[in-house]
């Protein structure tokens, strides 16, 4: 008995190592502008296929996207037609922590 017990400890011990931990997730921001956004956009577009079209920015640039939300803060919504003015729509892109660098060159911020 106190074999056996000491062989499943040894099994334990030798999978539980080798379980694969989740990498952990980080949230950045994007202040949406009128045209001047890096992906394909259109402002008929609905947020899914803004989500779509983000996402495929982002996972052509080795990005690993977990989850794409907006949100509005009207003080970032600026009244005029430039191109780089924001619209008060903020894109929160959920991504694995190991692409926090790669997020950042993209200019995304936390």
């Amino acid at each position: 008995m106190k074999n056996q017990l000491i062989i499943i400890i040894l099994i334990l011990f030798g999978v539980l190592p080798s379980c694969k931990k989740d990498d952990a997730s980080t949230i950045f921001y994007w202040d949406e502008t009128g045209c001047a956004d890096p992906w394909k956009q259109n402002s008929d577009d609905t947020e899914e296929k803004r989500k779509v079209e983000i996402k495929r920015y982002l996972e052509n640039r080795n990005v690993n996207v977990k989850n794409i939300e907006f949100e509005f803060d009207q003080a970032k919504q600026q009244f005029c037609y430039a191109c780089n003015c924001t619209t008060g729509r903020v894109i929160v892109v959920k991504v694995a922590g190991s692409d926090e660098q790669l997020m950042k060159k993209l200019n995304f911020y936390q």
